[in-house]
């Protein structure tokens, strides 16, 4: 939908913002090239993000996903072959175990309505995630009045799905209509109110697989 197109300027502000973060962690967490990287992504879409890894340097080879939507997975494959990525629930990934230095969903736990899939799609990230490794979580933390299709996801829910993996968090992203007319009319708007925390609609979790099962 041309609302959610990345050509629009307030929704590349938000995208750059959650890239500028995820650069930041890569490189302090012992990545200064992806060159070795070997990462996942559930609810991968058109493989946005899986991409973006590439274009940062780590092996296609290295990189999978799977999704729900056969179209977004059509997509995905027409435009990057070289990527893994499956067509399926993100509670049945048919990936081995211990397979990814680092793993992530994003603005996938909120679509789910299903406690029970939620569950089995946080299993499943645990499970092909090295002892070790990580597992980045981004989602929407308030409600969206105009989808009701949508939830919010807590710091309780992500605790609830990840007993035993040590958790950093921490908000991000401007409220997407506040960004939208930043975009349009004031683009260095954004990161003065980016920086107010109660402008911030999205949360980052960053866990850390356990060591041992």
């Amino acid at each position: 939908m041309a609302d959610h197109s990345i050509l629009q300027p307030g929704n590349l502000l938000m995208v750059q913002e959650r890239e500028r973060f995820l650069a930041r962690f890569l490189r302090k967490n012992g990545w200064p090239t992806l060159d070795s990287l070997r990462a996942f992504e559930s609810g991968c879409s058109t493989g946005y993000n899986m991409r973006l890894f590439v274009q940062w340097g780590a092996r296609p080879e290295h990189i999978a996903g799977i999704d729900l939507d056969p179209d977004a997975v059509d997509y995905c494959k027409a435009h990057s072959p070289e990527i893994r990525v499956h067509a399926g629930s993100a509670d049945a990934v048919p990936e081995p175990d211990a397979t990814f230095d680092l793993a992530i969903a994003f603005t996938l736990f909120s679509s789910v309505p299903d406690e029970e899939i939620s569950a089995g799609i946080a299993r499943e990230l645990r499970r092909v995630t090295k002892p070790g490794g990580f597992i980045i979580i981004y989602d929407m933390r308030r409600r969206n009045p105009g989808n009701r299709a949508v939830h919010p996801v807590t710091k309780e829910d992500v605790r609830r799905w990840f007993p035993r993996s040590p958790m950093r968090t921490r908000s991000i992203t401007l409220a997407p209509p506040l960004a939208r007319r930043a975009g349009q009319w004031a683009p260095w708007l954004y990161g003065p109110l980016a920086a107010v925390p109660l402008l911030r609609t999205h949360a980052i979790y960053i866990l850390r697989n356990p060591l041992t099962p």
